[in-house]
C-alpha cells in the first residue's frame, strides 16, 4: 500500500506501477452509491486501513460459514462465492466511509469524475 501526503492526482498511481512495478487497483467506492464518492476519491489512511481490516474480517467469517455449508451439503457455485464477496467489500466499505464521515465530518469530494473504470 502506498501512503501520500498531499493529494495530488495519479502520484500514488504512477509511483506504483511506473517505479515500484506494482500492479495497482481502484476500491470500487462507487458500488455504495453514495452521491459525491467515486473510486477516485483520495481517502485517508486511517479510513484506507479500517476499510481493509473490516474487508479481510468480512470475508474470513465468510468463507467458513461456506466451508460449513460446503460439508453440509450447499451448492457452492462460483456466482454465489462472487456475490458474497462483494457484499464483504460494500459492507466494510460502508463502515469505513461512516467512520471517515464521523472522525472528518469537513471531509470535502477531492475528484469530481464519476468514471470508475480501468486504471
Amino acid at each position: 500500500m502506498l501512503v501520500d501526503r498531499r493529494i495530488t492526482a495519479y502520484r500514488s498511481l504512477a509511483r506504483a506501477e511506473g517505479v515500484l512495478k506494482l500492479r495497482a487497483a481502484k476500491l470500487p467506492l462507487h458500488e455504495l452509491n453514495v452521491r459525491g464518492l467515486t473510486c477516485r476519491e483520495p481517502l485517508n489512511v486511517d479510513t484506507v486501513m479500517e476499510l481493509m481490516q473490516r474487508w479481510h474480517w468480512n470475508c474470513d467469517g465468510m468463507e467458513k460459514r461456506r466451508e460449513l455449508e460446503m460439508i453440509m451439503g450447499g451448492s457452492g457455485s462460483t456466482s454465489e462465492a462472487s456475490s458474497l464477496y462483494r457484499s464483504c467489500f460494500l459492507e466494510a466499505a460502508a463502515r469505513a466511509m461512516k467512520t471517515q464521515r464521523e472522525r472528518h465530518p469537513n471531509r470535502t469530494i477531492h475528484l469530481r469524475s464519476d468514471s470508475c473504470g480501468e486504471l
